[in-house]
């Protein structure tokens, strides 16, 4: 089928995958020239009767499914038929995700319980707007479920598994011999014909199970096994099959595999609270120091579009994509910005990369190549402060010195909407929610503002307190805290649920905070500053954590964290050579990057770098916040921090 044309505009590139209801396709949609997943549902092959109800009902059903819009959700772009007659098979369009299917990342090992924790309430507020709409998904199973390389969760096949029924009338099956669903993960209702939501909890209850322990609830030879231990089977606790599990575990997942659906949890949104909540529990350990963190993993060959360190230096508006690997520069420099490049992201799937400049405009480029994607976006009559990515990718937010926000399209490059006003001076800040439901945006008019992306409204009042201009930001990856650095040398935490800060500001810095970031698990906050120093801070306590880690001779020193919580600083020596470093383990990762710049190097990292989850027991020396510090020293590096500009 590849190079086939369906529809008259989606040309087949290469087969992505394939499964019990037909192939997926990675494709080219020629009309809107951009990468789309085509999914042939081969299984609706077929003609008579039978064949052409089953055909329509699939249509009705995915037009149905299409209706439902949430950043957990792959989205469906078109369907359609292909072939002709009694040779008619449906497909679907759908957003081109790049990422890791759980069933994978299973044959790979190594996912750790706050991994599971937070997959599982992202799936669970899926299922809820899901459940609330009247849909079902009723196939949740690992090959279901895509993590991007952001640690974002996507649904795939919602709503498929129903459509794809030949004999369903309403919500039963009404002949023998097709199952609607996967038997490893079929709720026992499910199997007898008779789903409801809480049948959705119950495939979810088995996931989890597998993903804790590594192995299914049940042990079957077949359907038919599989079936019958759903329906007669008490499942064993987790506990008993691997260790490590915390009695929590225990709980949650044996009521998700209660037989009576009644006695399972109610909604999926309760559950939701439930993970988050385990998610943040204290990670089982020997001793109290145990630490668990996420470690640079760079892989030995990157691919196209998987470059994960851009530069910009010496303010002339070029920039440098690195293999961080090699410490060498990949395809030309990057030229079309006419002054300096403050600030730089990657999309969540590393795909693009959008600059902001002192010229008033922001860019598109495409990571594979190097080149623009589009048109430069203007509109803004000043410096382009900020730049961020919906956690979708589907939006670009610009913030200004001209005091606007305004947002783009990143498939057309046009703008959406109206600009964002309300700051009365320059837009510094600007970071969405991990569900992509809200945008905050800092300013030198010392307040945050929360905006509604989808319609451009304000949402509450501003956030006011700082006592400086409110500069970089960033969201903990449950949504909950808000962190912003400031010119009067602290870091705010903000409480999203209240609206209002979490406690005193944390002091430690002599300069600017111009970074913040927090580590994965929301744990850990860095920040950097104009001193030339990056601290690390307990968010629970507020408190210093280890020690500082300090500019070389001469140079600086800046947090540059992942998209999906990697603390991780880059040093620039003296010479233009940036180093990167580990915050948690103080290693530096990667070959150094010969920049040969003069002046102060920006950068930013993709999500390409992938991490390692494992347990450090190293020695945590803290101290109150503000308190004494002890410098850390890095090779040919120098006690004493440069007060040289820092962004």
């Amino acid at each position: 089928m590849r190079d086939q044309l369906l529809g008259g505009r989606y040309r087949l590139v290469r087969q992505l995958g394939e499964g019990g209801m037909g192939h997926v396709w990675e494709a080219q949609d020629e009309t809107l020239d951009r990468p789309v997943a085509v999914k042939v549902i081969s299984l609706l092959a077929g003609g008579g009767s039978r064949g052409d109800d089953a055909r329509a009902r699939f249509l009705r059903e995915a037009r149905i499914t299409a209706r439902l819009q949430h950043p957990n959700i792959v989205t469906i772009h078109d369907l359609g038929e292909t072939g002709a007659g009694d040779n008619r098979v449906p497909f679907l369009v759908m957003e081109l995700v790049r990422g890791e299917g759980l069933d994978a990342m299973l044959r790979g090992g190594g996912i750790t319980l706050p991994d599971v924790a937070r997959w599982g309430a992202q799936i669970c507020d899926v299922l809820a707007d899901a459940h609330d709409a009247g849909i079902m998904h009723r196939d949740i199973k690992p090959s279901n479920i895509l993590i991007t390389p952001s640690g974002m969760v996507k649904v795939l096949d919602f709503g498929v598994a129903r459509a794809a029924d030949p004999y369903a009338t309403a919500d039963r099956l009404t002949r023998t011999g097709f199952i609607v669903g996967t038997p490893p993960y079929m709720a026992p209702e499910q199997a007898r014909g008779c789903p409801e939501p809480r049948s959705d909890l119950y495939a979810l209850g088995c996931l989890l199970f597998e993903l804790i322990t590594g192995r299914l609830p049940f042990h079957a030879l077949d359907t038919v096994g599989y079936l019958s231990a759903h329906l007669t089977q008490e499942p064993p606790t987790p506990s008993s099959v691997a260790e490590g599990i915390p009695p929590a575990w225990d709980d949650v997942v044996l009521t998700l595999l209660r037989k009576d659906p009644s006695l399972r949890y109610p909604d999926a949104a309760g559950l939701a609270k439930v993970l988050r909540q385990l998610e943040h529990a204290p990670a089982p350990a020997a001793n109290a120091s145990t630490l668990f963190y996420t470690e640079p993993d760079i892989p030995a060959a990157l691919q196209p579009g998987e470059y994960v360190v851009v530069t910009s230096v010496n303010g002339d508006g070029t920039l440098r994509l690195w293999d961080p690997a090699t410490g060498r520069p990949v395809c030309q420099p990057l030229t079309g910005h006419t002054g300096t490049v403050f600030r730089m992201a990657f999309s969540p799937d590393g795909r693009l990369l959008a600059t902001g400049s002192v010229d008033a405009t922001a860019r598109l480029w495409d990571t594979a190549t190097g080149r623009p994607v589009g048109e430069p976006l203007t509109g803004h009559t000043g410096t382009v402060e900020e730049v961020a990515f919906s956690p979708d990718g589907r939006l670009l937010a610009t913030g200004s010195m001209d005091t606007t926000v305004r947002l783009w399209d990143t498939a057309t490059g046009r703008p959406v909407g109206e600009p964002l006003t309300g700051h009365t001076e320059c837009v510094a800040g600007m970071a969405f929610s991990p569900d992509g439901r809200l945008l905050a945006t800092g300013s030198l008019d010392r307040t945050v503002r929360l905006w509604d992306p989808a319609t451009g409204r304000p949402v509450g009042e501003p956030l006011t307190g700082c006592t400086g201009h409110v500069l970089r930001m960033t969201f903990s990856s449950d949504g909950r805290h808000l962190a912003t650095g400031s010119r009067d040398w602290t870091v705010w935490l903000w409480n999203m649920d209240r609206g209002r800060p979490t406690g005193r500001p944390l002091s430690g810095h002599t300069a600017t905070v111009w970074g913040v970031g927090f580590s994965l698990d929301g744990s850990l906050l860095a920040s950097n500053s104009e001193d030339e120093t990056v601290l690390l801070w307990e968010t629970a306590t507020g408190r210093l954590v280890d020690q500082a880690l300090t500019a070389p001779a001469n140079g600086h020193v800046g947090a540059v964290c992942s998209p999906d919580g990697l603390l991780v600083a880059a040093t620039l020596e003296e010479d233009g050579t940036v180093q990167f470093w580990d915050l948690v383990t103080r290693q530096p990762f990667g070959q150094p990057l010969a920049t040969r710049a003069s002046l102060q190097v920006y950068m930013a990292i993709s999500p390409r770098i992938r991490h390692r989850t494992r347990p450090w027991r190293g020695r945590l020396n803290r101290s109150v916040a503000g308190g004494d510090r002890v410098r850390w020293r890095q090779p040919r590096g120098s006690e004493q921090p440069s007060r040289r500009t820092a962004r």
